[in-house]
């Protein structure tokens, strides 16, 4: 009966914790740090738009996301970007997801965009660590406002 009772309760547990990701609600992600996702998806197409590549400044890049933003690779991400999507406009901040282990401390935040070549909803996702607010990846891409469904879709398991 023991052994019944215990197994009932694993599967109980191991149930609950079957989600990779969960939802941060909105109103506690600090203001500070919707203002630097928001702030920084702006520059970014902005800079884009007026084809200028230089160095983002005013924001904590971490170093594997700054290598892929040297004037080449930003020329050809927007480059990439304006051909698939034309004129990209930033609408608003939509959610927060994080994955649930606790060794992870970066948010994906989903920012709806709106596209010139498109009128179905698309979104960008943008990671950011926790400390100090450094941006890095994910910079995506996509029609799914979650991002972790996105790369399941994308990558699912064999």
């Amino acid at each position: 009966m023991k052994k019944i009772y215990i197994l009932f309760l694993l599967s109980i547990l191991l149930g609950s914790c079957n989600s990779y990701y969960k939802s941060v609600s909105l109103n506690k992600v600090s203001p500070e740090r919707k203002n630097i996702a928001m702030n920084f998806v702006t520059t970014y197409l902005e800079k884009c738009d007026n084809k200028d590549y230089s160095e983002l400044k005013g924001f904590n890049i971490s170093k594997r996301f700054e290598a892929r933003l040297n004037a080449d690779s930003l020329e050809k991400s927007c480059e990439n970007i304006a051909f698939r999507n034309g004129k990209i406009t930033v609408d608003r901040l939509v959610s927060v997801h994080t994955i649930t282990y606790i060794k992870d401390y970066a948010d994906v935040f989903n920012i709806k965009v709106k596209l010139e070549k498109s009128n179905t909803p698309f979104y960008l996702h943008l990671g950011m660590y926790r400390d100090q607010n450094y941006i890095d990846f994910p910079f995506y891409f996509s029609a799914e406002e979650n991002y972790y469904k996105t790369i399941k879709k994308k990558h699912p398991k064999k």
